[in-house]
């Protein structure tokens, strides 16, 4: 059906499922693990006398395991439903919580533990949420994106405020207790509000078959995609990781540093909600093009080691990565039937984590032979050239009347 000028606005009609997903996503696997994994790090090392690139293990064997099994995961999701997957994946989480503080003795009981949590707590990235709101909004879904996924950027913000003095005044077992609990108390909350995700009209009568997933896995578009976010996320996250010893290397105090790269992350949230909006008036492939050139732009400003330059260069690098997963959320909806939309975002899902382990050992190791941060920077800057070049070789996508792209396929009209 055809929306008219007076249809109420998605957004207001459908608010539950954004905020449902915002709560969902600061509570999952991508926000309460990994932004508190490194809190932890010293408080393990001294109980159990690792260094710290043991007590880093935990989070390494997370991020490659959850980019390894995110298209399995997508498999699930379409195949299940979001809603019902996320759920359980919420339990598991919290029970993963539970264990660690409960069940940690040692290196091979935390990465055992560690491993289930990822396996358990998967469905609660942004899989499942960004799977409920392209199934729920057409007009108005890009701003849903961006708002949602604002949830891991807050969830980036409070986590430290809350951990840290946690893990302090209580310890480490008690905090990972603490972080149980946190999601079971919000998992009647997001229950709530997510009530009647899994009956997208989209999906209405259709589940994803591994025949449709193996030929929508080997389709150009696909491997188009997956490229430019593998060339973004090297050089974005080799950036963003290095981002406080780059400063330092300038001059510029710890302190400092520390207060530039927290501007860093209001930039990430307001990109992921202006981009958000921004993807609903104008083409996504070519938007991805510009913000790529404009992250580029930023990375060259750093590259000069002019002080007056540092802030706006890293405003210009972080709207631009605090859009990457709406950028990626919205192509694949845009161009594919939402009953693979899991799937194949979690292929792209895939490619972000190889692309960002590859980027922070790539900038360590320029340094180590340039001894500056140069060298990466000027490479940085071509990745996201390489992406936007690539993003602009993709025709821009017909649309319905109703918002949903043509290019999706039969299956979406």
């Amino acid at each position: 059906m055809t929306p008219s000028s007076h249809s109420p606005s998605e957004l207001r009609q459908h608010w539950r499922y954004v905020l449902g997903c915002f709560l969902g996503l600061a509570s999952g696997v991508s926000s309460l693990y990994f932004y508190s994994s490194g809190l932890f790090l010293k408080p393990l090392a001294a109980e159990f006398g690792w260094t710290r690139g043991t007590a880093s293990l935990g989070s390494l064997i997370s991020s490659v395991l959850l980019g390894c099994a995110a298209p399995f995961i997508g498999q699930v999701i379409d195949r299940y439903g979001a809603r019902r997957v996320t759920l359980l994946s919420l339990v598991g989480l919290s029970t993963s919580f539970l264990l660690l503080g409960v069940w940690t003795q040692g290196l091979a009981s935390f990465l055992a533990l560690v491993t289930v949590l990822t396996l358990l707590g998967g469905a609660t990235s942004p899989l499942s949420f960004t799977k409920i709101l392209v199934g729920k909004f057409s007009r108005q879904r890009g701003l849903a994106l961006g708002i949602a996924i604002t949830g891991t950027g807050v969830g980036a913000i409070l986590i430290p405020l809350i951990v840290t003095p946690a893990i302090t005044h209580f310890g480490w077992r008690a905090t990972y207790l603490g972080l149980a609990a946190v999601v079971l108390v919000l998992l009647p909350l997001i229950a709530y509000f997510l009530r009647g995700a899994d009956a997208a009209p989209a999906d209405k009568g259709r589940r994803a078959s591994a025949g449709n997933n193996l030929k929508a896995l080997a389709d150009p578009r696909f491997f188009r995609i997956a490229a430019v976010f593998l060339l973004c996320s090297v050089g974005t996250f080799g950036t963003i990781v290095h981002v406080v010893p780059m400063l330092t290397d300038l001059g510029l105090s710890p302190n400092r540093a520390a207060g530039l790269a927290s501007i860093l992350g209001v930039a990430v949230i307001a990109g992921r909600i202006v981009t958000g909006f921004l993807l609903d008036v104008f083409d996504a492939a070519r938007l991805s093009a510009t913000l790529f050139m404009l992250s580029a732009t930023g990375m060259l400003l750093l590259a000069t080691g002019q002080p007056a330059l540092v802030l706006p260069g890293l405003l210009m690098t972080g709207f631009a990565v605090g859009a990457e997963f709406d950028l990626a959320a919205y192509l694949v909806s845009r161009k594919f039937p939402l009953n693979l939309y899991s799937t194949l975002f979690g292929g792209v899902y895939a490619t972000v984590a190889i692309g960002a382990g590859i980027g922070p050992f790539l900038a360590g190791r320029l340094f180590d032979i340039s001894g500056s941060y140069v060298s990466w920077l000027c490479l940085a800057a071509g990745l996201l050239v390489a992406a936007a070049m690539l993003c602009l070789t993709d025709r821009p996508a017909a649309r319905h009347a109703s918002g949903t792209a043509a290019a999706a396929g039969p299956g979406e009209r």
